[in-house]
Parts: structure tokens; C-alpha cells; sequence
């Protein structure tokens, strides 16, 4: 069956940029069968800290939070407690990590001595009241989808300052996939050697 259809510059465009960089064995499909390219960024899922579930989550980074909305994350316990003494006007206060705090005396900001057996104390010996220690699990979530891996990083440029720490990836449509995708790419990569090949002529 022949058909004729209206493209318009951007279509057409794309079309002989996809059939020129995306067909059989191309080094854009990156070792793939009917590619496909997403663009992800990263995101972090907050696990509350609990001394139970060490053996499970221990392994994980921890970040540290004082403040009701939960939009000041620290790293570094001891980076978050000197911040807090300067913006309290605190000085000569000798602080160590929980590490070294962990099942000690250490002197608070009070003056009094405080044995230290959770982050709880760790923190309340400075004379903060922590809401919030969670393990941080980092994993990547698909924000975006191209035919064109050309097209992917393309978007990242645009889109840098709403992504974190960006990058694209390349999955295939599937073994054996005998559903929708896999037609209609092959459609769209027909039209855009078509295309090319009427350019060249």
C-alpha cells in the first residue's frame, strides 16, 4: 500500500536524523536490538535510620536533618553541628564525630557530660533536636524518552538545571517483541532512508 503524507521541516528533519544514526548495527543503538533512549536522573529514597536494621541497610550512606521542613540535609553530622553553634553564637565547644562520641561521655553544650548511645543523644548533647536520620539509597528515574540518542543529550543540556547528575541509557524493545514498537520504529527508520535516499538524488 502507497500512501502520502504531509511532513513538516522538524518532522523531516528528525526522520532523516533517526534513519541516519539508528539503523541495523548502528553505534548509537549501543549494542541493542530496536533501541530505544532515555534520558534519567537521580534520586535519593530516604530510609529512616533505625540501629535494628544495620544489618540491612548499613552499608548505605547517611544524611542528617534539623530543620520541621526537611529540606536541610547533611552528609556530615559534625558539619551540621558546627553550622548550628555558629548560628547560635556558640564557641569553645569541642566537637567530635558519633563515631568517636558512640558509647562515650562527651561534654555538651550545657557543660554536663552525655553519654552518647544514639544519634539522639549524639545531636541533643549539642543542644539540637534532630527530625529526621535516614540511609540514603540513590537509584535512577526515567524522566524523558527519545528515538534519537543524539536527542537525549541534547535534552540534558537544555534541561541541566532540573536534573541531577544526568544520563541517558539504552534499553532494547525486547526479545522476540512482536507487539506495536518494533513496527513502528521500523516505519519511521523506511521513511527517513527513503528520505535520505531522495536527497542524495
Amino acid at each position: 500500500m502507497e500512501i502520502t503524507i504531509d511532513l513538516n521541516e522538524k518532522q523531516e528533519k528528525f526522520l532523516k536524523e533517526f534513519a541516519s544514526k539508528h539503523y541495523d548495527e548502528a553505534k548509537d543503538n549501543l549494542c541493542t536490538r530496536d533501541a530505544f533512549h532515555v534520558v534519567q536522573t537521580k534520586r535519593k529514597n530516604y530510609i529512616p535510620y533505625h540501629e535494628d536494621l544495620t544489618d540491612w541497610f548499613g552499608n548505605l550512606p547517611i544524611e542528617f536533618c534539623a530543620d520541621d521542613a526537611h529540606e536541610g540535609w547533611y552528609t556530615d553530622e559534625v558539619l551540621l553541628i558546627y553550622d548550628h553553634l555558629k548560628d547560635n553564637d556558640i564557641e569553645n565547644v569541642n566537637v567530635v564525630s558519633f563515631e568517636e562520641a558512640y558509647q562515650n561521655l562527651i561534654e555538651g553544650v550545657d557543660g554536663e557530660e552525655h553519654f552518647i548511645y544514639s544519634y539522639k543523644d549524639y545531636f541533643a548533647a549539642y543542644g539540637i533536636e534532630i527530625t529526621a536520620v535516614s540511609w540514603i539509597q540513590e537509584y535512577y528515574e526515567p524522566v524523558a524518552y527519545f528515538f534519537i540518542l543524539d536527542e537525549a543529550k541534547r535534552y540534558i543540556e537544555y534541561q541541566r538545571h532540573n536534573l541531577r547528575f544526568p544520563r541517558t541509557y539504552t534499553y532494547s524493545a525486547g526479545y522476540s517483541n512482536y507487539g506495536d514498537f518494533v513496527p513502528f520504529r521500523n516505519l519511521l527508520l523506511q521513511i527517513g532512508e527513503q528520505l535520505n535516499k531522495e536527497e542524495v538524488k
